[in-house]
């Protein structure tokens, strides 16, 4: 089964390119995240049976069996809604099979959308064998790769490419370059009053080297192109003179480091 590619442009007219998770990759995590429940279960049914013997869990013995059914009923949704809430859209399975949950316009999701997307994860669910075969149908016959909690809640399951992010030591060497480019005392290749720069270019700049390790070849180069050509014209800068990012970045500089106020 071929990846299918999510091409996103944001409001700051950045392209975001994503690779949608497929049917095996998100099976096989969502086998991990059931594998840990199965074992939390486990230890659920061991304390059953340890409270069991106490003479005060007989007598309320009513009171404990609702406790226990609403722990079961906490682990099997609030587990996914929990790790995708605060481990940006990540659950352990999701972790290991290298997936993230994003919505539609490629940001983090959000407490909200966890919560629906699992809380209809029954629905995908076909009973009596449990075997997912709803939502396993309705990932394949999407063009996004979605479920029926995907569709309501407006999100999507993209892989993450590690391989094309930048490694420590490439980390490290940037912040360092970028501390000495802050640093540095000589003259700036070029002036850039970038007051002349709305909030939105600003904006663009900044998300643009922010992320464009996560963009590939032709696509960084020509959207680096496209947003230095705009913002060139605007400040009349030798564009001819510099490579796109050089402009991008020398002007993101200027602007972190230029006065706020005029005197």
């Amino acid at each position: 089964m071929l990846d299918d590619e999510l091409l996103i442009e944001t409001p700051e007219r950045v392209e975001l390119h994503y690779i949608l998770a497929n049917v095996g990759n998100r099976f096989l995590a969502a086998a991990i995240d059931h594998l840990i429940q199965i074992l939390m279960f486990m230890v659920l049914l061991v304390i059953w049976g340890w409270g069991s013997e106490w003479k005060f869990a007989k007598s309320v013995n009513a009171w404990f069996a609702a406790v226990l059914i609403f722990v079961v009923f906490f682990i099997y949704w609030g587990y996914f809604v929990l790790f995708e809430t605060f481990w940006n859209g990540q659950t352990p399975g999701k972790r290991i099979m290298k997936l993230r949950v994003v919505r539609e316009d490629g940001r983090p999701i959000r407490f909200f959308e966890a919560f629906v997307r699992n809380l209809l994860r029954v629905l995908d669910i076909t009973p009596p064998s449990f075997s997912y075969a709803i939502g396993v149908v309705s990932i394949i016959f999407s063009a996004r790769s979605k479920r029926i909690g995907d569709f309501v809640a407006g999100t999507v399951v993209v892989k993450e490419r590690a391989s094309e992010a930048p490694t420590l030591n490439e980390i490290i060497r940037l912040s360092e370059a970028e501390e000495r480019r802050l640093r540095r005392t000589e003259a700036a290749p070029f002036k850039a009053n970038t007051r002349l720069l709305t909030d939105r270019e600003l904006q663009a700049i900044e998300t643009f080297l922010n992320r464009r390790y996560e963009l590939v070849e032709p696509n960084r180069s020509a959207l680096a192109t496209r947003i230095a050509q705009s913002v060139a014209m605007k400040l009349n800068l030798p564009l001819q003179q510099f490579p796109p990012e050089k402009i991008l970045e020398e002007v993101e500089r200027q602007h972190r480091t230029q006065p706020r106020y005029i005197d």
